[in-house]
């Protein structure tokens, strides 16, 4: 729309354009501020997380990209302490076990892995309920169970008490919760931006002009 144009529409025209606008704007934001701060929570308070706020992690999940549309995840959420407390002795001796037990709540993801890329599809899932959670107050820790060789005979048993078929698999669990301590992440112990960023080919730096933009945006 021309610059014209806009300074002919009426009023309330142009106040739903900004407002609109901005609403964008602010959204991009607070994507970028969950981003650049949000670290894993292992130590959770007493409260309950809100029905409301479980209802949007798990609706940012279900909103997740996935190649070729596929959605190959399915997600369970376990709230019950005796269904947590099964998972937990599933991981006896790691620590994963002690943070299971202290956890208030936890979604289970399942994969469907005829396809292809459904690991990666379902860690972008996981991505968006963990960033979403954060924005609502909520903290998140990824657990991956025993370390190897034994982290597939635990998930073949967590799918088996959780009643996952046979045709699916249960990947990782998520827990949420509200944190015990809140913290304030000004920095990330992160590689360095050249050190994993190239431009056309590998190991080809990015150009200062383009990496002064991206600079930025970051």
């Amino acid at each position: 729309m021309e610059a014209t144009q806009l300074s002919e529409l009426p009023c309330e025209r142009m106040v739903t354009i900004v407002r609109i606008v901005s609403q964008y704007l602010i959204s991009y934001m607070e994507v970028l501020h969950a981003v650049t701060t949000n670290v894993a929570v292992r130590e959770f308070s007493s409260e309950p997380v809100s029905t409301q706020h479980l209802t949007q992690i798990l609706e940012a999940g279900r909103q997740c990209q996935s190649a070729k549309n596929i959605q190959p995840w399915y997600l369970i959420l376990l709230r019950k302490r005796e269904t947590l407390n099964k998972l937990a002795e599933l991981m006896t001796g790691d620590i994963d076990e002690q943070i299971m037990k202290r956890s208030p709540v936890a979604v289970a993801i399942i994969a469907d892995p005829l396809h292809e890329l459904y690991a990666f599809d379902c860690g972008r899932a996981a991505q968006n309920m963990t960033l979403t959670a954060w924005e609502l107050g909520v903290g998140s820790c990824m657990i991956s169970g025993p370390e190897p060789p034994d982290r597939e005979s635990y998930r073949v048993k967590a799918g088996q008490l959780l009643g996952v078929p046979n045709n699916l698999r249960f990947l990782e669990l998520v827990v949420f919760g509200y944190p015990k301590v809140k913290r304030l992440v000004r920095t990330k112990d992160r590689k360095r931006f050249e050190d994993i960023v190239f431009e056309e080919r590998f190991r080809n730096s990015i150009t200062q002009q383009n990496y002064g933009h991206l600079q930025l945006c970051i």
